[in-house]
Order: structure tokens, then C-alpha cells, then sequence
């Protein structure tokens, strides 16, 4: 009788379609299909059903998600170039030279451990952050790549380190004992002018090594509430390339959560000071090691970004996309300007304007270079910008204490600070992000967003739309957030607008809505998502028209396509503070978008969904 009754309700649902023509498998392309979990409902997770089997597609790929992929894309691109002898007939630009000889260095197998005097100078320098830090364990511990240490990942890199599996060789138990003084003194004596007393330094090296070695009990933390007796069971072996004290008993989960979060806790320039004498401890030469050719072109283009993009765009077939994606930008103004010009808000008409000219004057580029009427303009400014950069061909460790000095002395510097166009890898998640800057009204696009397989040139307009026309809403959408709506259209602030915009009592309970609904941090960002989305969705089924474009089949193509860009490895992990994790990010602009809805056959409201804070 179950059966009947299922399949009853599976023909009902058929019927009902507006259209018989279902998103069939066929009708899905290969690259996204693979990724779908079939056994999800989209109705209550469409993230889990477009993204479910995203992670066991890309398994033990060098990316963790659809933007790190494109980086890849992008970093390969590079690399490629960076490999190719200058030409001859053309003499390249001073700040490209300096880019390929940042690249050789890199790609020199290094020595095992790094000289005393370069670990000294990364303490010694005005400030020591997580970039000095992260230099200094990408070297001691020759991981893979470049690690990132930002303010709140120290602990988790810590972790990662720990967690390593052992190198072979690597099993002399003496190494991995706490230092005697007599060890200390005579390591402090190889050390080339230091600038603390050695009994300044080593009751602090001493409590820390006893705090490493010490036993914790399995709940003394907190921090695994949840211990499962497999987990109480994993027992961890002296982790590879691990120069500090390992203790003698068996070490577990809790073991490394104390150990991570304890290192982590430890001030930078004292923890530099003591990895740099156990490195000194660490008996026998290793082996030299090196990065690969892309790790080698992703830091090229991570220190000496406008230089690599500069190349890169010489040699980029995307740049002919420039007409279709201001085609489509064109398009997604004409649907929000509709919207303004709506004035669901009764604003004066002084308002009014002010918005209208904020959305007219707003502009699309397609590089992070400033724009120029002559190439040799902007090569200028680019050489400009490195000027009192110094890179050596043969000297890794060199370079990345100039090129940190260098980002430093930019940050410091008003005047050079937004000489060009920021790339932030961390503010902004990945260099294929593009970004809205409020300041000068526009919308930057790096170019590595025009790749497979966010965009192909001969790829189905349904996917352009879904997947770049709800980038660019997403960010056009900002100039008209609460955040940054005060920004004119000349990219100056006026705030009066802003103040006057929230007389209005729609705005102002709708401001409130986006407030109370998603937190007051990610209110702009939840806007940006929905507004982004319809404006999409409007620009392709509404505003285009024409056959075949309001199928069943072509709408779930879209959404489907939609929820691509947020595809990862981490299901739950916070994008940043401002967008919250991508799963949600994909559960909400669905849960109260009803053309979703009625594409999917969902009858009813997902539980928790509510109607949607519409701004405009």
C-alpha cells in the first residue's frame, strides 16, 4: 500500500508541471551532473543536491572548492608563461623580469633549513605577523605550499602541521626531547648576534617545552564534547620534519587540539626565536626541497599580483568576453533601474535622482589594472608601483622578506595605497572573486573568472546567466546596499542620502527585516545574494523571452547552475565573516525565491523560510 501511495503522489507531482519537459539527465550537463547528489531534496537542502557529490568528485585535487579551481586554472596559465624564455623581439617590462626571477628562485630546490641569519631578520623585523610566521613554517617544516596564516586560522595551521603523516628517517628520539641549558647555551652561541640574553630567553624556553610535553587528559579541553571511542583510539607518531619536543606517551585528538592551540597562543617574535634554535638542534642535513611550478606561480602572482596579471592579459583569449559579459551588465542595470524608477520606497525625487545616476555611471572592468588609452600609461603606473621592490633570481628567502616589506611600506603609504586596484586573498576569498569598490563605482573582474568551468565562450546562454549574471548582480547590488549606498556616483560619500533613505518607513522595516533575519554583518550580503539572483533570473526568463527559455527543464538548469559557484569541499566553512558558509548562502536565496519553488514542484514553504526583505 506504501508503494501505491508514493507512487501516486510522484505521478500528481509530474501532472502538475506547467510543462512536461523535466530536467532530465540528459539535459544536464556531464561536468555539473557529477556533482548532484540524488538522493537529497531540493526542496530542503538544494545545496546538499547540487553540491553534494562535489567533494568526491574533486578528491585529491589541489583545490577545495569551485573559485580555488579557477585560481588553479589560472595559476597553471602562469606558470606556463613564467616557463617560456622572454621573447627576444621585445624587451619585457622591468616589473616581469622581476616576476620570472621571483618564479626561478622559487623553483631552486632549497636548502633543508634556512640560514640563521634569514630566521633573525624575520625577527627583527618593525612588525611580525602571521605573514613572517608563515614564511618561517612553510621553511622549518617544507610544507607544500605557502601557508596562509590569518588572525584566526594560527591554531588550525598548528593542527595541520601536527597532523602530518611521519617522514621516513625522521625517527631519532633525541631530537624530540626538551633542550637541556647546556643544549640551549651552546645553540644560543651559534646564533649570529642576538639581541636578548640567554637568561632573558630560557625560562621562557623552558615553560614552553614543558607545557608541549606535558600529559592532558582526553576531556580536559572541552573541545571535543563528542569523543567517540574510535577518536579516543587515534594514536599520532612524531609528526614529518617535527623539530620540537615530542612527549613519550600516547598522543591523541586531545593531545593535538592542547598542542596547536598552545603554540598558537605564543607571541610570534618568541616563537621565531625558538623554532630558529631547534631547527639549529635538528641533527643531519635533509635533503633540498622545492615547490612546484604552480605553488611558484601562485606566490609570483600573491606578492607581485598587478605584474602577473599584467602578463598574463597579454596572452588571454577571455579578453574578447569583455563585449558579452558589458552586454549582460547592461542588461542587469536596465532590470534594477526598472526597480528603482518602481520607488516602492516613495523616495523625494532629489533621491531618486541620486540613485538613478549612481546606477548609470556604474561600470564594469574586466582586469584589476587601471584602465589607460595607451598600454604604455599602464605598464608606467605598474613600474611605478614596484619601484623600490629588489628581487634576486637565486635568493627565495631574500625575496619574501622584500616582497613583505614591500606590501608593508604599500599598506603604510597612502598615497601608493590605492595607486592600483587592491587584490586582497584574503579579504575577498580567492583572486577569481570579483568585487564591488565603492569609491569608484565600479566592478572589478579578474580575469580568472572567465574559465572553465565557470564559463566557456560556446556555453549555453542559461549558464552565463545563471553563473556571471548573478555575479555581476551580486555585486551591483552592493552600491545599493545600506552599507555603501552612501556612495554617489562619482564615488564620493554622502551621507545625507543614506540618512534621508531610511525616512522612508518600507526601507527603513525592510533594512530592519535583512537585520533581524541574518545578523547585522551579513545583512549587505544576504541583499546582494537575492537581489543578484533575480536580477538574473529576470534578465534571462523575463526579459529575454523566446522560445524554449521557460521551460521546467531550463529553469532547474538554472538554479542548479546558480548554486555551482558555491560548490566545495568544507560543506559548512564560513566563506568570511561577511557572507556566512556557502551552504546557507545557496539555502536562502532559494527559500524564499518562488520561481525556485515552482521549478522544483516544492508545494510548500521549507520549514523556517519566510518571505523575502526586499530593499527595492
Amino acid at each position: 500500500m506504501r508503494v501505491d501511495v508514493q507512487l501516486l503522489l510522484m505521478t500528481t507531482a509530474i501532472l502538475s508541471f506547467r510543462s512536461p519537459c523535466l530536467c532530465r539527465r540528459a539535459q544536464l550537463p556531464s561536468s555539473l551532473r557529477r556533482h548532484m547528489n540524488r538522493l537529497a531534496d531540493p526542496c530542503t537542502d538544494f545545496y546538499e543536491y547540487a553540491c553534494g557529490n562535489w567533494m568526491w568528485t574533486h578528491q585529491g585535487r589541489p583545490y577545495r572548492s569551485l573559485l580555488e579551481q579557477l585560481d588553479h586554472v589560472y595559476h597553471g596559465r602562469l606558470a606556463k608563461l613564467l616557463d617560456q624564455p622572454p621573447p627576444q623581439a621585445a624587451k619585457e617590462p622591468r616589473f616581469v623580469r622581476m616576476l620570472r626571477d621571483y618564479y626561478a628562485a622559487c623553483r631552486t630546490p632549497l636548502e633543508a633549513t634556512p640560514s640563521a641569519e634569514f630566521l633573525l631578520k624575520l625577527c627583527r623585523m618593525a612588525e611580525v605577523d602571521g605573514n613572517e610566521l608563515a614564511v618561517a613554517l612553510t621553511a622549518l617544516f617544507q610544507t607544500d605550499v605557502l601557508l596562509e596564516i590569518t588572525d584566526s586560522n594560527l591554531a588550525a595551521v598548528w593542527a595541520q602541521l601536527i597532523l602530518r603523516p611521519s617522514a621516513e628517517g625522521d625517527r631519532n628520539a633525541s631530537l624530540h626531547q626538551p633542550l637541556s641549558r647546556e643544549q640551549f647555551d651552546q645553540l644560543w652561541r651559534r646564533l649570529p648576534a642576538p639581541e636578548e640574553t640567554p637568561d632573558e630567553v630560557w625560562p621562557k624556553v623552558k615553560e614552553l617545552e614543558e607545557a608541549i610535553t606535558a600529559k592532558v587528559e582526553k576531556d580536559a579541553l572541552g573541545w571535543l564534547p563528542d569523543t567517540t571511542t574510535d577518536n579516543a583510539g587515534m594514536l599520532f607518531p612524531v609528526p614529518a620534519y617535527w623539530m620540537l619536543p615530542w612527549p613519550t606517551f600516547e598522543t591523541g585528538l586531545s593531545y593535538v587540539t592542547h598542542l596547536s592551540q598552545y603554540l598558537a597562543s605564543q607571541p610570534p617574535r618568541f616563537l621565531l626565536h625558538y623554532l630558529l634554535l631547534r631547527s639549529l638542534h635538528r641533527d643531519g642535513e635533509r635533503a633540498p626541497w622545492s615547490f612546484t611550478r604552480l605553488e611558484c606561480a601562485a606566490q609570483g602572482r600573491l606578492f607581485i599580483t598587478h605584474a602577473a596579471v599584467w602578463l598574463v592579459e597579454q596572452h588571454h583569449p577571455r579578453l574578447q568576453a569583455n563585449g558579452t559579459l558589458q552586454g549582460l551588465f547592461g542588461e542587469l542595470k536596465q532590470r534594477f533601474g526598472l526597480k528603482l524608477k518602481a520607488n516602492r520606497n516613495k523616495f523625494s525625487a532629489a533621491t531618486q535622482r541620486f540613485l538613478l545616476e549612481k546606477l548609470e555611471r556604474m561600470s564594469l572592468r574586466l582586469s584589476i589594472l587601471p584602465s589607460a588609452e595607451a598600454v604604455e600609461s599602464v605598464e608606467e603606473r605598474v613600474e611605478q608601483h614596484y619601484k623600490q621592490l629588489r628581487i634576486n633570481a637565486t635568493d627565495y628567502f631574500g625575496n619574501l622578506l622584500a616582497v613583505m616589506e614591500h606590501s608593508r611600506g604599500q599598506e603604510e603609504n597612502p598615497a601608493t595605497k590605492y595607486d592600483l586596484h587592491p587584490v586582497e586573498v584574503h579579504g575577498y576569498g580567492s583572486y577569481a572573486s570579483p568585487f564591488f569598490m565603492p569609491m569608484g563605482n565600479a566592478l572589478l573582474v579578474p580575469l580568472s573568472l572567465l574559465e572553465a568551468p565557470l564559463y566557456r565562450p560556446e556555453q549555453r546562454q542559461v549558464l552565463t546567466y545563471s553563473s556571471l549574471g548573478f555575479i555581476l548582480g551580486h555585486e551591483l547590488s552592493h552600491g545599493f546596499a545600506p552599507v555603501d549606498v552612501h556612495f554617489d556616483a562619482f564615488g564620493q560619500p554622502n551621507r545625507s542620502k543614506s540618512l534621508s533613505m531610511l525616512t522612508s518607513r518600507r526601507f527603513l522595516s525592510q533594512v530592519l527585516c535583512l537585520h533581524r533575519r541574518h545578523g547585522m554583518y551579513i545583512a549587505d550580503e544576504k541583499f546582494a545574494d537575492l537581489n543578484g539572483l533575480e536580477l538574473a533570473y529576470g534578465a534571462y526568463f523575463e526579459a529575454g523571452g523566446g522560445p524554449g527559455r521557460c521551460t521546467q527543464a531550463q529553469k532547474q538548469l538554472f538554479f542548479f547552475n546558480f548554486a555551482q559557484f558555491f560548490c566545495s569541499d568544507d560543506r559548512n566553512l564560513e566563506d568570511s565573516e561577511e557572507h556566512g558558509s556557502d551552504r546557507q548562502r545557496v539555502n536562502d536565496a532559494m527559500a524564499s525565491f518562488d520561481p525556485f519553488r515552482q521549478a522544483y514542484g516544492c508545494k510548500s514553504v521549507r520549514r523556517g523560510s519566510r518571505t523575502r526583505c526586499q530593499l527595492y
